[in-house]
């Protein structure tokens, strides 16, 4: 069961649903607990979202991924979930540059987001992605609005009826690829 909602570009969360990433780098919204990022769940609902979104700051690869469509009624709609299986602060550039390969972001989107707040770490979240069989649709609510990184859905959803991106033994050879480029980074929530 699942009751957090992590808002994330719909551009990568059309990624991690087709396994072509599994890194995320998130660094707070604005409306984040003194606008530092967080973990408020391990198990989260994906929820796309346009606010932010740009074709300059993504890869030429993933630019064909991105939708302007924002749905604006009375209902949300979910493709998928996923499971945060590690959380890498990341406070040195060279540390991020190493992690480009497997990124929807381009340089520039990741030298603003090393720039924006430079006290603060910036995140890398491995996430291991699942596609429900049908869309999951809740109802909207005033929390799922604004520069915010969390939404708390208000219930309980189930997320039985669901497919991985990736194989198991796919995924994990990405998360080894990954922190293999961080020796010196000690993840969390490691599985």
């Amino acid at each position: 069961m699942v009751s957090w909602v992590l808002k994330e570009w719909q551009v990568a969360v059309t990624a991690l649903l087709q396994g072509e990433t599994i890194l995320l780098l998130r660094k707070g919204g604005i409306r984040e607990a003194k606008g530092q990022f967080s973990l408020a769940a391990r198990q989260v609902l994906l929820l796309p979202t346009v606010e932010h979104q740009k074709a300059a700051l993504l890869k030429d690869a993933f630019r064909p991924l991105m939708t302007e469509e924002a749905d604006h009624d009375d209902q949300v709609r979910f493709d998928g979930w996923a499971t945060i299986t590690h959380a890498l602060p990341l406070t040195a550039e060279a540390e991020v540059a190493a992690l480009l390969p497997y990124l929807v972001w381009n340089e520039q989107f990741v030298a603003e987001r090393l720039n924006w707040q430079p006290d603060r770490p910036l995140y890398g979240l491995l996430l291991r992605a699942y596609r429900f069989q049908q869309p999951l649709l809740l109802p909207r609510h005033k929390g799922y609005s604004g520069c915010r990184s969390w939404v708390e859905v208000g219930q309980e959803v189930g997320v039985e009826n669901s497919t991985p991106a990736l194989a198991e033994a796919d995924y994990q050879q990405q998360v080894e690829a990954i922190l293999a480029h961080l020796p010196a980074i000690t993840p969390s929530l490691a599985e």
